[in-house]
This record gives structure tokens, sequence and C-alpha cells, in this order.
């Protein structure tokens, strides 16, 4: 019964099927890309820390390529760029982070489009229904009245899913973002504060052998 009200709509009605299905494939898509690159930050720094603290770096940065998600491409960056300074490794990051966004946002413009186009193509339908219509609405006004509404009902069944599921799918991307900036930043202090002790450490015995250069050269003058 629905079916063949909608199919008196017109033209317009397929259109606006076919941009609900597509509507429905993207969003079905991207809700189980992002389920897919969520993952718990907090466990994988733990377990990065504890390799680092082995000096590890190469089983670090493996841990890192066998997890697929965004998050652990940016601690990666994190630790093949440990030896620049700083602010370099910024700058980076901010390069690195620039680009899993935009992958993450992949077709999410396709929603937003068909959330504000269909209940447009909807109205156009519903004109387009009234101008061919409009010599017999006097006589039987209900029925052509009610057909040539169908399509802009339909054109908002379209567009409001749509935009609900991207605003969706918005918030998801921003919280996904929000973690892989915090975990870049852990990342680099975390490695900042491994490399301390053993800077420290270098550093201290070079201090610690050069009184014996000093101390060995009068000896050799003596013996000459």
């Amino acid at each position: 019964m629905l079916a063949a009200k909608l199919l008196q709509g017109g033209p317009m009605v397929w259109v606006l099927l076919a941009a609900s299905a597509l509507g429905v494939v993207v969003f079905v898509e991207r809700r189980l890309t992002y389920h897919r690159v969520q993952i718990n930050t907090t466990a994988l720094l733990g377990g990065l820390k504890n390799v680092l603290s082995q000096n590890n770096l190469v089983e670090a940065i493996g841990i890192c390529d066998a997890t697929p998600s965004p998050t652990a491409r940016v601690v990666k960056t994190v630790l093949e760029n440990h030896r620049l300074a700083r602010e370099e490794v910024k700058e980076i990051l901010g390069q690195q982070g620039s680009e899993e966004v935009a992958r993450l946002e992949q077709r999410l413009g396709v929603l937003a489009t068909l959330g504000q186009v269909a209940p447009l193509l909807g109205l156009l339908g519903a004109v387009l229904g009234f101008m061919e219509t409009g010599e017999t609405v006097i006589t039987d006004h209900h029925a052509h009245f009610a057909k040539a509404m169908m399509p802009l009902a339909l054109g908002l069944a379209v567009g409001v899913p749509c935009f609900v599921g991207y605003n969706h799918l918005v918030a998801v991307v921003g919280s996904i973002v929000i973690d892989m900036e915090k975990a870049g930043l852990r990342a680099l202090r975390m490695v900042s504060e491994l490399e301390g002790p053993a800077r420290r450490g270098r550093r201290k015995t070079v201090l610690q052998a050069k009184p014996e250069v000093e101390e060995a050269g009068p000896e050799l003058f003596e013996e000459v």
C-alpha cells in the first residue's frame, strides 16, 4: 500500500529512494570504520612505555604498525622522529594529524549533501506534481494534493536522518581526533622522559672519564 502511494509521487521519488540507499551505505561504512579504528589509547601507551623502557624502539614501532588506528600512526610518527627537536616533532605531528583527519572525514560530505539536498528534491517533486495535476485539482482536490505532496514528505524523510547521521559521525570523528592528539603529546612526553635518564647517564660517564685523561698526562711526561 505504502509502496504504491510512493510510486504515484512521480520520477523524483526514484531519485530520493536512490539517495536514501546511498545515505544508508555511507553511514554504515563510516560507522564500521570508526568502530574499527577506535582503540584503548591508555593500554597502547602503557605497552609502548614498557617496551621503550627496555630501549626497544623497533618493537615499539612494530606495535604501532600492527595497530590499525590513526592514533597508533600518530604515535609511530613521534617514535620515528624522536631525535629531532621538540618543535620539529610537533610540526610533523600536525601534518600527520591533518592527513588522518582528512582520511577519517572521507565521504562525510556525501551525507551532509544528502541531508541538505533531499528536502529540496522533494520540494521540486511536489512543485512538478502540482504543475502536472493543476488542471484537475479542482475536481479531485484531495487525491491530487496527496500525490503531489508525496515527494516532499519523502524528501524530508530522507534528509532528516541523513543530517542526524552526519552530525553523529562528526561527533565520533571529533572524539577520535581528540584521542589522537592527546596520544601524540603523551608519546612525545614519554619519549622525552625516557631519554632524560639516558642522556644524564652518558654525560656522567663522560665527566667521569675526563679526569682519568687529565691524570694520565703527567705520568706520561714523567716517564719521558
